[in-house]
C-alpha cells in the first residue's frame, strides 16, 4: 500500500490496483475496483481537494511492458514464419505469466495500451452506463487477442480489429432503457443461446427492456462501422452473429451459425468468456478458466474448434513445463 496523489492517479486511464481514502481518523473507504475506468468527474473532484489516496496496485509493470514488446515486435515481422513463431513467444508468455499467477490486468491493460482506437469518451459513456458492461468488455477484449493467436491469427491490425470489435461488442446495450434485467439476459443468451428473450419475459421486463436486449447486436454493429476504425470492415459482421444460432432462430437475423467463419467465431468465444457481473475478476485463475470452460456455444462450430485450439496451444506449454521441472 502506497500513498497516491490524484494527479498521479490522473496519468492513468484504468485503475490499475485497489483505491481507498483515509480519513483524518484513520478509517479507510474503498473507492474503486481494478479495471474500472477512471472518471473525468471523480477526478476534478478529488484535484480540488488534493486528495491523496491510499494505492494497491495490482498489475505487474515489467508484465505490461514485455507484452507491449512483444507486439510491438509482431508488428513489424513480414514472413509468415516469423510471425507464426512470434505468436507463439506471446502465448508461451501468457501461459508462464498466469501459471505464476500473475493477475489478468496486466495482459488486459497492456492489450489496451497497444490495440485501442475507441474514443475514451465513447469508453467513458460505456462505464457511466454499468461499470461490469465496461469491465466485461474490456476483459473480452483481452481475450480475443490470445483466442486469435491460439488460432493462427497473427497479423497485427486484424488483432487490432479483433480487439476492438469485442470491446465495443456490447455497446449497443447503452442506452437509457438499460437494466439489470437486460445484463443478466445477455449473460442468460450467452451460457444458453436462445433463452435470453424467454428470461426477459418470464421476468416480466418491459417491452423497452427487450427492445434494447433485441436490438443490441444490430446497435453495436453500427456503431463499429460507422467509426471507420477496422482495417477489415468484414469482421464487423461478427457483431451480428453473436447471438445467432445455427437452427437459424437466433436473433437479430436469424442467420445460421453455420455461416460463422472461424474470425467471426473468435471473437463470439471471448464475448463468451466474461459475464456481466462480478464473477470473473482480474484474480480469476486465467489458464484454469480457459481449460475448464463449459459454454454451449462450444456445440456450435466453429467455436468449439476454436475453444479447442486455445486449449491445446495452452496445453502444449503446459506439458513443456512438466517436462523441464521432472
Amino acid at each position: 500500500m502506497i500513498k497516491l496523489p490524484v494527479k498521479d492517479l490522473a496519468k492513468r486511464k484504468i485503475a490499475d490496483g485497489h483505491i481507498y481514502l483515509s480519513t483524518s481518523e484513520g478509517r479507510r473507504f474503498y473507492l474503486l475496483k481494478p479495471g474500472m475506468l477512471l472518471d473525468d468527474d471523480f477526478i476534478k473532484k478529488h484535484a480540488q481537494l488534493n486528495t491523496v489516496f491510499d494505492f494497491d496496485q495490482v498489475t505487474r509493470p515489467q508484465i505490461i511492458e514485455n507484452f507491449s514488446r512483444l507486439f510491438h515486435e509482431l508488428r513489424y515481422l513480414q514472413f509468415e514464419r516469423d510471425l507464426k513463431s512470434q505468436a507463439l513467444k506471446i502465448i508461451e508468455e501468457f501461459y508462464h505469466v498466469h501459471s505464476e499467477e500473475g493477475h489478468f490486468l496486466s495482459f488486459a491493460q497492456s492489450m489496451f495500451d497497444v490495440f485501442n482506437l475507441i474514443p475514451l469518451e465513447t469508453l467513458k459513456k460505456m462505464h457511466a452506463q454499468d461499470t461490469q458492461l465496461f469491465r466485461k468488455s474490456f476483459y473480452s477484449a483481452a481475450f480475443s487477442i490470445v483466442t486469435a493467436l491460439s488460432n493462427d491469427f497473427y497479423h497485427f491490425t486484424m488483432l487490432r480489429d479483433f480487439f476492438n470489435i469485442s470491446l465495443m461488442l456490447d455497446f449497443g446495450l447503452c442506452d437509457s432503457n438499460y437494466s439489470y434485467y437486460v445484463a443478466q439476459a445477455c449473460n442468460q443468451e450467452n451460457k444458453f443461446p436462445g433463452s435470453g428473450m424467454k428470461w426477459l419475459v418470464g421476468e416480466q421486463a418491459t417491452k423497452l427492456e427487450q427492445d434494447v436486449f433485441f436490438a443490441h447486436p444490430k446497435k453495436s454493429y453500427d456503431f463499429i462501422k460507422k467509426s471507420n476504425i477496422l482495417a477489415y470492415p468484414e469482421l464487423a459482421e461478427a457483431v451480428l452473429y453473436q447471438h445467432e444460432l445455427s437452427s437459424g432462430k437466433g436473433f437479430p437475423k436469424g442467420i445460421p451459425r453455420s455461416f460463422v467463419s472461424s474470425w467471426e467465431a473468435v471473437i463470439i468465444l471471448a464475448d463468451s468468456m466474461v459475464e456481466i457481473n462480478d464473477s470473473f475478476t482480474f484474480e480469476t485463475r486465467v489458464i484454469e478458466h480457459i481449460l475448464n470452460f463449459q459454454n454451449t456455444k462450444l456445440n456450435e462450430l466453429p467455436v468449439g474448434k476454436v475453444h479447442f485450439k486455445l486449449k491445446e496451444v495452452l496445453k502444449h506449454f503446459e506439458k513443456l513445463e512438466e517436462g523441464q521441472s521432472g
